[in-house]
């Protein structure tokens, strides 16, 4: 038993690292940290930001040049099933996304990951999002940028982005969400009842883990996107593998069609892929996604 745990841990881990491993491996440029300086406004990173008591409740910050109360906001949420991955797992599109807009700042967002043990699940989740924007809300002034954001994740990342601008979004400056290949349907309970050797098992353990109960339909329609949408909800773009063995690409159509059927701006892109973009698909999602988000923040 104790090792097929520590199989299981180590393909989800080999999973959140895979997630992103098709994009450009360039590494991020950092910049000496210099928030505080009001006359140049110089593009500035910085790393490992803390949010809360917890080692993983911390962001990463990258502030472009010339910024001002008007700067926009791009926030990132990483996947890994939930219980795994980092933020750092999303550096390869922080280029992609600022040579596309240099103009917008971008906060790339560590959380809590969901364990039993721990009793982490959903609400905490959430609980850490909404934490970590409020803070980025709070020290505007410092950081020289504006209030209105745009959120993206991917796979889990994706679902968790959708879910807090529909039905949280505390602080109302969510305007549009970019999902890549993130599960829209958590109450899909073909889904639930299969295993998954990527995922390394029943992927039923995944989800309940994450909502923190055993199959509950209530409780999982709760928190999919899915179902947590309505005519005023921000436009969403999303992309998605056809090849996906992970998250199933019907979800994202299904979503896709839903948003269209209520009359919200949406735009859905779906590549040759399995789990994750290669460089081009990656540059190409990057440039649409940024294309939206211009639009609609």
């Amino acid at each position: 038993m104790q090792l097929f745990v520590k199989t299981k841990m180590t393909l989800i881990a080999l999973l959140s690292l895979l997630l992103l491993n098709a994009c450009i491996k360039e590494p991020i440029t950092n910049h000496t940290p210099n928030p505080n300086d009001t006359t140049t406004k110089k593009d500035t990173t910085m790393l490992n930001i803390s949010y809360g008591n917890d080692p993983l409740q911390v962001y990463d910050l990258y502030l472009p040049a010339n910024r001002n109360d008007s700067t926009p906001v791009i926030v990132m949420i990483h996947g890994g099933a939930w219980k795994a991955g980092q933020k750092e797992d999303f550096n390869p599109y922080i280029n992609l996304i600022k040579n596309e807009w240099k103009e917008a700042a971008i906060v790339n967002i560590n959380y809590r990951l969901a364990s039993n043990t721990k009793n982490i699940h959903h609400n905490e989740i959430m609980a850490d999002i909404q934490k970590a924007i409020g803070q980025v809300i709070n020290k505007k002034a410092t950081y020289h940028i504006g209030t209105r954001m745009a959120i993206m994740g991917a796979s889990a990342g994706g679902q968790l982005a959708m879910l807090y601008a529909y039905q949280y979004n505390h602080f109302n400056n969510i305007y549009c969400v970019g999902n890549f290949f993130g599960p829209s349907i958590i109450n899909d309970w073909s889904w639930y009842n299969s295993t998954n050797i990527w995922l390394g098992g029943y992927v039923g353990d995944i989800l309940a883990e994450y909502v923190g109960k055993t199959w509950d339909t209530t409780a999982y329609k709760a928190v999919s996107p899915y179902w947590n949408i309505n005519s005023n909800s921000q436009p969403t773009i999303i992309f998605h593998g056809n090849l996906d063995p992970i998250v199933p690409v019907y979800q994202s159509q299904w979503m896709y069609g839903k948003l269209q059927s209520i009359g919200v701006a949406s735009a859905y892109h779906e590549y040759l892929a399995f789990h994750g973009f290669d460089n081009t698909q990656s540059e190409a999602a990057i440039k649409k996604m940024v294309v939206f988000f211009k639009k609609n923040l």
